[in-house]
């Protein structure tokens, strides 16, 4: 039963590492990193509209990047019980 569990877990970590690939993961942590750089720089809040703007696309960037690291994070943990 461990065994059969264990293997679907590996299955799991590998279908959740496709999904990283169809949300196109990797470019959107760069991208997200990019985005809170750009919301820390003073200057940038003497334009509302694009602070704004930066923030919405944070918040959907934060998301998908969040959710997808939780999984990952969660599917890791339960291999190493």
């Amino acid at each position: 039963e461990t065994n059969a569990l264990s293997t679907k877990l590996v299955d799991l970590r590998q279908r959740v590492a496709a999904l990283g690939g169809f949300f196109d993961f990797d470019n959107k942590q760069d991208r997200l990193d990019e985005v809170t750089r750009e919301l820390e720089d003073p200057d940038v809040w003497s334009k509302p509209e694009r602070a704004q703007e930066l923030g919405r696309e944070r918040a959907r960037l934060e998301s998908t990047v969040r959710g997808l690291t939780e999984l990952t994070q969660g599917i890791a943990d339960s291999i190493d019980l």
